[in-house]
């Protein structure tokens, strides 16, 4: 189980247009929790930016960080995971900074 409590509180600083944004908060989640359970938040939001958040426990964690995101804001970190450029351990290609 995840306390989601500090993600929320962070979460809010997006909402607020301090410069904070969706990447900051995925940095965050990494480095506050690890890769791992970070993609597994990443991947409760997605379910409820889908509309097909389930039942599971994951899903019922994620909820509360899910709703101060906003759809748009949840849509953007969960694909921040996605973007292999973020990956761990991931090597930089051939042209790229």
């Amino acid at each position: 189980m995840i306390d989601m409590k500090p993600w929320v509180s962070r979460a809010e600083r997006i909402r607020d247009s301090d410069g904070y944004t969706y990447a900051d908060l995925a940095r965050a989640l990494v480095d506050g929790l690890g890769w791992t359970a970070a993609v597994n938040v990443a991947t409760g939001l997605r379910g409820h930016v889908y509309g097909w958040p389930g039942g599971g426990e994951l899903h019922t964690e994620v909820r509360p960080l899910y709703n101060r995101l906003g759809w748009e804001q949840a849509a953007l970190l969960a694909s921040w995971f996605r973007d292999s450029r973020n990956w761990p351990n991931r090597h930089p290609q051939k042209g790229s900074r």
